[in-house]
């Protein structure tokens, strides 16, 4: 069973690959132009400050030993730096410490985020990859009734995973839901179907650590409505079914234990933006839910929860730069010698 679910996403990714990389061919060939429903700025360097409260928590709930607890990371406002140009977005997240303004390390331990991502678009395929660690974790005392938090400073959760989408309807932006980078003119929605996969390497101070492989294939759809020239609300739904293996390596002569099964992912999204042509603002909440259930007495939720406040301004990219990168130089062909 799993042998042949691996083969078949394998298939998928190779029919993904081949689409992106004709979609890229496309996009080289002819130049993207705005539209009555899309405003492009392909010819601007877009920069974007985010400001997040963004956490990875374990709900577990064990009917056997009747236990019903959160792990969580102390939760800090983050700051993301986002570079956009043409088809390329990358950010980088990082907390510094003048703005970490929660006092409470002594109850709830201390936490540490580190986060780099990117994401790369394709004609009406958007490509995503991410790398995410956090450090520091603990248990509320009202879930275990103890008169303390129960921590755990060497908790570690290090994710790396990735999503390949592709948006139906041509009027329908998604660079204006995620990061801005263009603008709905007029109110459009599209079926987005995507596969995520995530790797995640989760240890504590025990002589283990578990590694857990997830895919998930599933549709979504989102709306982005514009309520005026300069305001939009974009709600969006993903629902997904997948595969899940999690592996447990001890350092010592213990033997890895192995656990498949199948899992299933939900997606709730809202985003609130401003627009005009240079500045731009908006705000994002999502809720990213895995659930396992391997052992029918033991429950697992993957939650990510994510809100963020965000400003951004457009500059206007370089003509020399947007020349070649619109019209890329051909290669010469090579004169055949004579013998």
């Amino acid at each position: 069973m799993m042998k042949n679910y691996i083969l078949f996403c394998l298939l998928i990714c190779s029919t993904i690959v081949q689409a992106q990389e004709a979609a890229a061919t496309d996009s080289i060939k002819k130049k993207r132009v705005s539209n009555e429903y899309i405003e492009l700025y392909d010819d601007y360097i877009k920069l974007r400050l985010g400001f997040s409260n963004s956490f990875n928590s374990f709900h577990i709930k064990d009917d056997a030993d009747h236990l019903d607890f959160t792990l969580a990371p102390n939760q800090r406002l983050k700051t993301t730096l986002t570079f956009m140009y043409k088809f390329i977005e990358f950010d980088l997240g990082y907390t510094p410490k003048f703005i970490r303004f929660n006092k409470d390390d002594a109850s709830k331990g201390k936490s540490s985020y580190y986060n780099l991502g990117t994401r790369l678009y394709f004609g009406q395929w958007l490509q995503s990859l991410q790398y995410a660690k956090t450090k520091g974790f603990y248990v509320d005392k009202d879930d275990v009734g103890t008169t303390e938090n129960i921590l755990f400073p060497n908790f570690q959760v290090t994710r790396y995973g990735g999503s390949t989408a592709y948006s139906f309807n041509p009027n329908f932006s998604l660079r204006s839901v995620f990061l801005q980078s263009e603008w709905q003119k007029k109110s459009a929605g599209s079926f987005v179907p995507s596969i995520s996969y995530n790797f995640t390497e989760i240890k504590n101070e025990d002589p283990s650590k578990d590694n857990v492989i997830d895919v998930a294939i599933g549709p979504a759809y989102y709306y982005n409505w514009i309520i005026s020239d300069r305001f939009m609300v974009a709600p969006g739904i993903y629902g997904g079914a997948g595969y899940n293996h999690t592996k447990t390596v001890y350092n010592d002569a213990t033997p890895d234990e192995v656990v498949d099964g199948f899992s299933l992912q939900t997606q709730l999204r809202l985003t609130l933006s401003y627009n005009s042509e240079r500045f731009y603002t908006g705000a994002t909440a999502s809720l990213n839910t895995f659930y396992y259930d391997a052992d029918p007495k033991i429950h697992l939720q993957d939650r990510q929860q994510f809100f963020e406040f965000y400003v951004g301004y457009r500059f206007k990219g370089p003509d020399k730069i947007n020349k070649f990168l619109d019209n890329p130089p051909k290669p010469k062909a090579k004169k055949k010698t004579a013998k």
